[in-house]
Formats: C-alpha cells, sequence, structure tokens
C-alpha cells in the first residue's frame, strides 16, 4: 500500500510542472542569435547573480533573464532552451527562501468482506460477500521552494573564457613569498604571481574526479586582500577567499558553499 501511495502522489504533483528558467525568459540583448550546439552551465548557491557575473563573466553578453521563486529546478532541463537562442553560457544561482506545506487528494481503493451465517428450511448456511470502494487521503506534502534567476550569455568577442585558460596565458612577473609547488593529495599547483595577481596552475595532471589538465588554471587571488577565484573539480569557477593559515597551508574557503581546501608547500 506504502509504494502504491507513493507512485500515486508523485502523478498528482507531476504533470503540471513548467520549465520556470524558460517560462519566465526576457530578452535583454537588442538582436536574436542563431543557436549553439553547445551550452556550459554554471550553477551557484547563496550568492547574487548580478554580483557573480560583474566579477567572473562581464566579458560576456547578456542574451537574457529568468527568475522565480518555486521547488528546485535543475538548470540542465533548461539546456536545449539554452542552446536555441544562442547561449554559450548558461549562469543560475539559488537560495532557499522558504518550505511550505500543502495537501494533495489521493484516491485509494478500498475492500471489505462481510461474513454471514443463518438457517433456513434446507438447513443452516453460511458465506461472504466483497465490497469494493474507493477512499479519498489527504495527505500532505513539504517544498522547499528557492529564490531562483539566470543569465543566459554569449561570448560576442570569442574571448578565452577564464576556466580554459592555461599558464601560457599569465607571465610570471615578479617573485612572491607565496610563489612555488604546493600540493595536495590529488595533484601539484604552480603558484606564481602575475601582475597584481597571485595566479596557480595545474603542476601535475589531476586525479579522482578533478577535471582538468596540466597547466590549466585552478585559482587566482589578490594577496593583498585574499579575495579570488576558484575552480571546482567541474571547473566551475566559485569565489573565495584564499590565505596561508597558522598551519602554513594555502587555505580556500569557498564561501557560497560552506567548504574549504588546502595546499601544503613542496619543500
Amino acid at each position: 500500500m506504502k509504494t502504491i501511495l507513493t507512485i500515486l502522489l508523485m502523478a498528482a504533483l507531476g504533470g503540471c510542472a513548467a520549465i520556470e528558467h524558460q517560462q519566465t525568459f526576457q530578452q535583454s540583448a537588442p538582436t536574436k542569435f542563431p543557436a549553439t550546439s553547445n551550452v556550459m552551465i554554471f550553477e551557484y548557491r547563496n550568492v547574487n547573480i548580478q554580483d557573480i557575473y560583474d566579477m567572473l563573466y562581464s566579458d560576456f553578453l547578456i542574451i537574457g533573464r529568468s527568475g522565480f521563486v518555486g521547488p528546485y529546478e535543475d538548470p540542465k532541463s533548461s539546456v536545449d532552451f539554452a542552446k536555441s537562442i544562442g547561449t554559450d553560457v548558461f549562469v543560475t544561482a539559488s537560495q532557499f527562501k522558504e518550505t511550505r506545506t500543502s495537501f494533495v487528494p489521493i484516491v485509494t481503493p478500498t475492500a471489505s468482506t462481510s461474513y454471514y451465517s443463518g438457517n433456513n428450511m434446507a438447513g443452516p448456511f453460511f458465506g461472504t460477500s466483497n465490497n469494493y470502494g474507493t477512499r479519498t487521503s489527504m495527505i500532505p506534502v513539504y517544498i522547499d521552494r528557492y529564490e531562483q534567476s539566470g543569465l543566459y550569455l554569449k561570448n560576442v568577442n570569442h574571448i578565452v573564457p577564464l576556466w580554459e585558460k592555461k599558464r601560457s596565458d599569465f607571465k610570471e612577473t615578479e617573485a612572491n613569498p607565496l610563489s612555488g609547488i604546493w600540493y595536495n593529495q590529488n595533484f601539484d599547483l604552480k603558484l606564481y604571481k602575475s601582475g597584481t595577481q597571485m595566479v596557480a596552475f595545474f603542476d601535475s595532471t589531476p586525479k579522482g574526479k578533478e577535471r582538468g589538465q596540466l597547466d590549466d588554471i585552478k585559482l587566482l587571488f589578490n594577496p593583498q586582500t585574499g579575495a579570488g577565484v576558484y575552480m571546482m573539480a567541474d571547473r566551475t569557477p566559485q569565489p573565495a577567499q584564499i590565505k596561508v593559515n597558522k598551519f602554513g597551508n594555502l587555505q580556500v574557503d569557498i564561501t557560497s558553499l560552506a567548504e574549504s581546501v588546502s595546499f601544503a608547500r613542496r619543500k
């Protein structure tokens, strides 16, 4: 019975879901673009999407925007739509807003059996009868709702995006106490100063779930403020605070995800 209720509940909740990123899309660019065959998706949590755009994607033209409050929607469900309008990069942000309770009527079949007996001129008798019907139950459903927004971006100037940059794109300009090789269990990093920023690249081929190749950029930051960008395992650039902690390790705090990673200096 529990399995039947679960199936019926899923059916009651399904069937009416719309792709809200598509439904709420509003054009921003003055012209339309031909469809693309590939879209990069970058997803963020607990951040202001305009701040993310200003920090990481300002070299891209905003084709359009979407925004809504509702159950979490996987941005992958909007890939086909994003391609159809010429999007190169689709950036989304979500932030928890509230949990709402609603009640869904679920109709389930019922069955009962009646037993009877007695006596007549032929003697004693007994038997059964089956009764069938339905019962309607109101099932509580708890739905988490999120403020969700999206930016559809176009690389109109054909720039090399940050997540594709290599060591050759950043010239080492001067020595710095942080310069050198830093490592964790999955890869080595080559860190040096380029202009006003510290930049680090894979100095060994990454292992495990880490995506990337030798000499791909992994992080960059301002050595004075620690504000910077860290490439996650899937190559999503995330805002980060980067510093040398009291243990002498290079610590990266990804505040929007409440995550930290660290690297030791190779001697």
